[in-house]
């Protein structure tokens, strides 16, 4: 049987020209250290609900809103004007959204939203919620206000997304820019066109 010659036999300067040339390995560029903030996601300063274009849809209560204020605020100042956001909203089947809000000093809040028929409510589900969001407080505020595309948090490692994640995507993707003024995509429902597996609505 023939003996196959080892590749550095064959090629005696591969290893040293490929130790030249190989490009740097994946672990020496890996940081444990975690990347700044953007500056949507940071704390911002007192009064800040009471600046434009927040000011438009958020109410003034003298002082900052909870979660569920800022949720209710949203669905009832800004995602209802939006007819887009509305048709959107009501072609899914009934689903329940639990948001756990971290505020770096009032520290967690939860605030859940039914849509179709849509709701928000304060506290905790007692109900199975069909999707959890896990979220900071200035990351939900960038999203809310569009300053930030819903899922950059999420690619970025700040949020978590526990349970339907097609139900998690129907609001974020779906209703959020729609809300933010995103036009439905050339031949889509929706301001993210979606394969035809997943039809808008699908459960």
């Amino acid at each position: 049987m023939r003996k196959i010659p080892k590749l550095e036999e064959w090629y005696p300067n591969f290893a040293e020209e490929f130790e030249k040339t190989k490009l740097p390995s994946v672990m020496e560029r890996v940081t444990t250290e975690k990347p700044p903030l953007p500056k949507a996601s940071q704390p911002r300063p007192e009064g800040w609900w009471r600046e434009y274009p927040h000011s438009l849809w958020i109410v003034d209560r003298g002082r900052e809103p909870t979660a569920y204020e800022l949720l209710h605020d949203f669905i009832i100042g800004k995602a209802m004007t939006s007819p887009l956001a509305i048709s959107i909203g009501s072609t899914p089947p009934s689903r329940l959204i639990l948001f756990e809000v971290k505020h770096p000093t009032r520290g967690i809040e939860y605030a859940r939203i039914f849509l179709n028929p849509t709701d928000v409510m304060e506290g905790y589900a007692e109900e199975e919620p069909d999707v959890v969001v896990r979220i900071g407080y200035y990351d939900l505020v960038a999203v809310l206000c569009g300053e930030l595309p819903p899922f950059n948090p999420l690619y970025e490692g700040r949020v978590e997304i526990i349970g339907n994640t097609v139900a998690a995507i129907d609001l974020l993707c779906d209703v959020l820019e729609a809300t933010n003024g995103r036009e439905a995509a050339p031949g889509s429902p929706t301001p993210i066109p979606r394969p035809v597996m997943w039809p808008l609505g699908h459960p």
